[in-house]
């Protein structure tokens, strides 16, 4: 299993639209690494992760057609993770010669894309999803777990085939209770943990909802001890803003990589090994 990072930063990206602080003049100085979209990302080829305002810019820059993709995870509603509107493009004469396109998520994403999908109703089908009950996608065995982030059902996803697992974990804060209750219980061997990291290098926040480097530490250690992580899990922090601290590339990998982080950036792609088989993928 692979993952690629389509997009890497939080609402406002980075450089954000409007705003000329010094996080922002830099990344347009250096480009490259230091240029983040909005958050998303692709499993193998065939499952996307959220479908914000820059996933059409992603599909030009990465060369994905999706017309050939046809099914879609939505962690919860906000908009740089799900962009409704460009879900209306789904209707007769907007697009020829594909098939249905499949989004899953809760209740409050179902009720976000109602209006603006009406007109593209079979070419669009919505799944809800519940948290803790795992559903299938082609080969992929996938389960949304409770996230503690600011809207009715946010998720995080844990995703798992028979070459690999992976845990997406954004917008998210230090995980709810019932989340890590069922990973303590389930015990998923998960080679590849994304973590949340919006506001960057700060030790602790005063607000709840995202996380930091120091979050990401007290993460790290609190699934090593409940069992679905080990020192050959692959910790990748993502999803940065440009109110954090220390958020440039350069500047974040300098503090971040000598932890045992990898950070990530828009076009990453990581292997996922399977560290053993689950059960259910047992031939």
């Amino acid at each position: 299993m692979k993952l690629q990072y389509l997009g890497t930063a939080a609402a406002e990206a980075i450089p954000a639209v409007f705003c000329n602080c010094e996080v922002c003049r830099k990344s347009r100085e250096l480009g490259g690494r230091h240029l983040r979209t909005r958050s998303q990302a692709l499993v193998n080829d065939d499952l996307l992760i959220d479908f914000p305002c820059d996933a059409y810019a992603h599909a030009l820059r990465f060369g994905i057609d999706y017309s050939k993709i046809d099914h879609c995870i939505i962690t919860h509603t906000h908009g740089d993770h799900l962009f409704p509107w460009e879900l209306n493009h789904l209707k007769p004469h907007n697009q020829y010669e594909r098939g249905v396109f499949h989004v899953f998520g809760s209740e409050d994403v179902e009720a976000a894309i109602s209006g603006p999908v009406a007109n593209a109703k079979g070419f669009l089908q919505f799944h809800r999803v519940e948290p803790f009950e795992p559903f299938q996608i082609g080969s992929y065995r996938i389960t949304a777990l409770k996230a503690a982030h600011g809207t009715a059902h946010p998720y995080i996803y844990l995703i798992e085939d028979e070459t690999g697992s992976l845990l997406y974990a954004h917008d998210t804060d230090l995980f709810p209770e019932e989340t890590m209750e069922y990973l303590k219980r389930v015990k998923p061997a998960l080679g590849l943990i994304s973590l949340d990291c919006t506001e960057g290098a700060h030790e602790d926040l005063n607000y709840h909802g995202h996380m930091c480097l120091g979050r990401n530490v007290r993460c790290r250690n609190d699934l090593i001890d409940c069992g679905v992580a080990d020192e050959n899990t692959v910790f990748v922090l993502n999803h940065f803003s440009h109110n954090g601290l220390s958020v440039g590339y350069d500047d974040f990998c300098a503090l971040a990589e000598p932890l045992g982080f990898v950070v990530s950036y828009d076009g990453m792609t990581v292997d996922c090994i399977a560290k053993e088989i689950a059960p259910e993928f047992s031939k």
